[in-house]
């Protein structure tokens, strides 16, 4: 018989969403993520550094942009990158509005910062 009082409570894995879109669009994605119960979002504004090439086939041709931070739990990442790409048409599209990348976090330094990011 095991004893689950002393079993650590398993939390369900945690992603970091980043968003790169044109300067203006970060809170109609943001709004498009809290419909989807992601509520972890922060918005930074960035000056695109690539080249003109780059830029134009990330659909960021404009120097401004707004780079979007979300911490997206496993069960609804797929959602979320799926909601990204139809909506905002970033999938493999030349006109493209922005892009996306999503990195799993591997450790956070504390129980209350997992339990606040990660909105359990």
């Amino acid at each position: 018989m095991t004893d689950n009082a002393n079993t650590p409570e398993r939390h369900e894995g945690i992603n970091m969403m980043i968003t790169i879109v044109r300067r203006g669009m970060a809170d109609q994605v943001i709004s498009a993520f809290r419909s989807i119960g992601v509520t972890y979002n922060m918005a930074l504004v960035g000056v695109v550094g690539t080249g003109l090439d780059v830029a134009d086939y990330l659909g960021l041709s404009e120097h401004e942009s707004e780079i979007i931070l979300s911490v997206v739990v496993d069960s609804k990442k797929d959602r979320a990158i799926a909601l990204i790409d139809f909506k905002f048409a970033m999938a493999g599209n030349h006109n493209s509005k922005g892009v996306s990348a999503i990195v799993p976090i591997t450790g956070v330094s504390g129980p209350l910062v997992l339990k606040y990011i990660s909105g359990v």
